[in-house]
C-alpha cells in the first residue's frame, strides 16, 4: 500500500492533515483527514489496535471521525467510508487490514504529524 501524507493550511492558519492514496482498494484511507490530529490522538488510536488484537467480535475497539469509521478486533481491521454511506450512492465501501498494516500507517502518520507540528 502506498500513500502520501499533506498538509493544507487555510486562511485562517488551521492546518489539516490528510492523507492520499491513489491505490482504489486503499481509497477509504483519505479520510483520515483532520485539522485536530496530534501524535497523541494517533499514538491513541494505536494502542486501541494494539489492544483489540485478542477482543472478540462484538467487544471490538471503535473510532471514527465524520467519514470514517474504524473496528479492530481479533479477526482485523475493518474501515468504512461513511462519506459514502451517507451520500446513499453506493454500498458502503469497506477496507479490511491486518493490525500490522494499520497500525504501520498509523505509525507513517504520526511521524508526518510530529515532524509538521
Amino acid at each position: 500500500m502506498q500513500y502520501n501524507f499533506k498538509i493544507h493550511k487555510s486562511i485562517v492558519n488551521t492546518i489539516w492533515y490528510y492523507v492520499e492514496v491513489e491505490e482504489k482498494e486503499y481509497y477509504t484511507l483519505n479520510n483520515f483527514t483532520s485539522h485536530g490530529w496530534t501524535t497523541s490522538k494517533i499514538q491513541e488510536i494505536i494502542n486501541g489496535i494494539e489492544q483489540s488484537e485478542t477482543k472478540p467480535k462484538g467487544e471490538e475497539y471503535v473510532w471514527g471521525n465524520e467519514d470514517l469509521n474504524l473496528y479492530a478486533n481479533e479477526n482485523g481491521v475493518l474501515l468504512v467510508d461513511m462519506a459514502v454511506q451517507r451520500a446513499k450512492q453506493h454500498d458502503p465501501i469497506t477496507l479490511r487490514l491486518t493490525h500490522e498494516e494499520i497500525i504501520s500507517f498509523l505509525q507513517d502518520f504520526k511521524k508526518f504529524v510530529e515532524e509538521n507540528s
